[in-house]
């Protein structure tokens, strides 16, 4: 089987020893799963402790559902938005095309209407990947939260899948925090919040999956496959997660006040 980075396809949700962990339910009309894995399950299962949101998208208001989720599980105080990936390979670019969508707002924090309208201080940070920066992307993104004193980080990156229904059809929300290339079997050094040392909260997307995972035949093994329509999928995809985060971060402004602060 190939890897995968998400916790709907560990095993938890169908092992009656861990379904108390496992809650289900809809909002605005779109189904989801919060699973809090504790130290036991860690253990056995192999993922790191922590809560687990995944949202399908197949139905309902999906921007709504993640950014109520999303208010459950950002701390107060400023943020960094990390985008972690490669804009030029289509299924790399959740991350960093996510970041279009969330305007930086840390440089208006001086301005007399910034706390009227209760706008919260943003950094917005394209972190990229390390093979082409020849720095570690959770070193990059740990030293400039230390550097502008962001409260929370929250990364975005792609995501890998060993089960074809959840290709394209989920987004993950964790506060464990996130192991740029883990997926795809390039593993850097984490980022969480033992080693940034404030909360990270992850949102990613599965855009591709290990070849092996759905067919048996020889030679596919480590061979990845993502839909033929990636560059569309991953453009909605990721305007929905950046805007439902943005969305989170400034409930006081609309949509279009938001879009507004978006640098065109």
């Amino acid at each position: 089987m190939g890897r995968s980075d998400l916790i709907c396809e560990s095993g938890i949700m169908n092992d009656s020893v861990y379904r108390s962990c496992v809650h289900e339910g809809k909002r605005f009309g779109t189904a989801y799963s919060d699973i809090t894995v504790n130290e036991d399950a860690e253990r056995q299962l192999g993922v790191k402790r922590g809560r687990y949101m995944t949202v399908f998208t197949d139905n309902g208001d999906v921007k709504g559902c993640l950014c109520e989720l999303l208010r459950d599980i950002i701390p107060s105080g400023s943020v960094l938005a990390a985008g972690f990936g490669n804009m030029n390979i289509s299924s790399d670019s959740i991350g960093v095309k996510a970041l279009r969508h969330i305007p930086a707002t840390a440089h208006l924090s001086g301005h007399k209407d910034f706390r009227d309208l209760g706008m919260r201080s943003v950094y917005v940070l394209e972190a990229g990947v390390t093979g082409k920066t020849g720095i570690e992307s959770s070193i990059l993104v740990t030293d400039t939260a230390k550097s502008v004193g962001a409260g929370c980080i929250i990364a975005f990156d792609s995501l890998a899948c060993t089960e074809i229904e959840k290709l394209c059809a989920t987004i993950q929300i964790t506060d464990a925090g996130i192991s740029p290339g883990s997926g795809v079997g390039n593993d850097r050094q984490p980022l969480n919040r033992d080693t940034a040392g404030i909360p990270v909260i992850a949102v990613g997307i599965p855009t591709v999956i290990d070849l092996d995972s759905v067919c048996d035949r020889k030679g596919t093994k480590g061979l990845m496959v993502t839909p033929r329509n990636i560059d569309i999928v991953s453009d909605r995809l990721s305007g929905i997660v950046g805007k439902a985060v943005s969305a989170a971060l400034n409930p006081s402004l609309t949509e279009n006040e938001l879009e507004a602060l978006l640098l065109k």
